[in-house]
């Protein structure tokens, strides 16, 4: 199975906030991953779209999973929304 940049890029930012387990910046997470920031900020986006991340602005501010690593599974998004 082949998977987009995109995918690709949004499951390891996941894994990282996953394996942070709390605030992470977006800057580090890019680094961490060797994503394009700005890219990352798109993907990070859509992930606070469909409830599977959080955002949190501030000096202390980052990105974190909604809930815990261990409840999200893959799933198809609404084509309508």
């Amino acid at each position: 199975m082949r998977v987009s940049a995109k995918v690709d890029y949004a499951l390891r930012a996941m894994l990282e906030l996953a394996a942070a387990g709390g605030l992470v910046k977006g800057e580090q997470l890019a680094n961490a991953q060797g994503i394009p920031r700005k890219f990352l900020e798109t993907i990070l986006l859509e992930l606070r779209h469909d409830e599977l991340v959080a955002s949190q602005r501030g000096v202390d501010g980052g990105y974190a999973l909604v809930r815990p690593a261990s409840e999200i599974t893959r799933g198809r998004r609404d084509p309508s929304s």
